[in-house]
């Protein structure tokens, strides 16, 4: 697989990734957003990598490194939002979209985490260029209090690194579900998170979700995992979070038993990968 690095010049800020290349099969254009605390390798690790299994079948793939991470430029001060965000992957996107084949029917957006709440924000603001669905993982509205209390213990104003047991803990599952060497293998794809990341995650967030969830109107693939120690999961939270989505003409969701939040990098990740880029496909053809 030939992989490209990407570097884009979005509303005079530049925004840099990696991708696959460029095939004319008329499936969509992926483009990728990873969560807090990662770059764009976080989907391009070794046995497991989305990068991969896209090119495999017949996808072209960007992962963009999100405002502040690796060589993407971070955004100035109050614009460190969700929203903001946003903002300036709409014009990235919309330079991507620029490139394409001309048989590629729109774009896809996979996301993951805080990555998966700026997608959010991204489709309600009804892009210039043709968003066909957006496939999301490791999100839903209220995250688990120990979180709460952790993300509004750490310094104001300052990018926050975990630690490796920190990382362990509430990104993924129990010993049997991921690789012993998980932290190792992904450890190119971790970056300090912006602290104001964080707060929004554990705060304005449940308040904004129900109105913007009800504002994405192409169709939805959200996928959660029962060992996610960043959200509250039970049946009652998944039901509520769900029920949010009632501007889709179709949500897919699935809640996958033997992962923890980082779904892409545990055994299951090859399945999630596979289901994302199947939606993706029939995303082309349901418009």
């Amino acid at each position: 697989m030939t992989r490209t690095d990407i570097e884009i010049t979005a509303a005079g800020r530049r925004v840099t990734g990696v991708g696959t290349g460029s095939v004319d099969s008329g499936a969509p254009l992926i483009v990728a957003l990873p969560g807090g605390s990662y770059n764009a390798r976080y989907f391009d690790l070794p046995r497991h990598s989305l990068l991969e299994v896209g090119a495999a079948t017949g996808f072209q793939i960007v992962a963009l490194n999100r405002p502040g991470y690796a060589g993407s430029e971070r955004l100035p001060g109050d614009s460190v939002t969700f929203a903001g965000n946003a903002e300036m992957l709409d014009h990235a996107i919309g330079a991507l979209w620029e490139r394409v084949p001309g048989r590629c029917p729109g774009v896809v957006v996979i996301a993951h985490s805080i990555g998966a709440a700026i997608a959010v924000h991204l489709a309600a603001r009804e892009p210039r260029w043709p968003l066909l669905g957006v496939a999301l993982s490791g999100l839903s509205d209220f995250c688990r209090e120990p979180i709460v209390d952790l993300f509004h213990a750490m310094p104001p104003g300052q990018a926050v690194v975990f630690s490796p047991e920190q990382r362990r803990g509430f990104m993924y599952g129990p010993d049997d579900t991921v690789d012993a060497d998980v932290l190792e293998v992904s450890a190119p794809s971790m970056e300090p998170v912006p602290v104001e990341e964080l707060l929004e995650l554990t705060g304005e967030w449940a308040t904004m979700a129900p109105e913007l969830l009800a504002g994405v109107r192409v169709p939805v693939f959200s996928v959660l995992a029962c060992f996610d120690h960043l959200w509250e999961i039970d049946q009652a939270g998944l039901d509520r979070f769900n029920g949010y989505f009632t501007g889709t003409p179709r949500l897919e969701t699935e809640l996958l038993r033997e992962s923890g939040h980082n779904i892409d990098h545990h055994h299951v990740g090859r399945a999630l990968h596979l289901g994302q880029l199947s939606f993706a496909w029939a995303c082309a053809f349901d418009r």
